[in-house]
């Protein structure tokens, strides 16, 4: 049945919208962002924004490439599926 989930680690970028007072996180590897009005909700919104992008990668058969940690910072944890990360 598949080997153990595979864990992606994209490095997290925070800044804050001028006009709304929002909490903007983005994953710049994987060009997507969402908000909250903390940091805590930006996280979880992104969370799941991220598994949902990267599950519909897996099942168009595309590549999902693992980011380097290069730099310190935050990063955020995605389990994909078996079989999901191929670089």
């Amino acid at each position: 049945m598949g080997g153990p989930a595979a864990v992606l680690q994209c490095q997290v970028a925070f800044t804050r919208d001028p006009e709304t007072a929002s909490v903007v996180a983005e994953i710049p590897a994987l060009q997507i962002a969402d908000f909250g009005v903390d940091v805590p909700e930006a996280l979880e919104r992104l969370q799941s924004m991220a598994t949902f992008h990267l599950d519909c990668l897996i099942q168009e058969g595309k590549p999902v490439r693992a980011e380097e940690r290069k730099e310190a910072g935050f990063y955020l944890r995605i389990t994909l599926p078996p079989l999901g990360l191929f670089g």
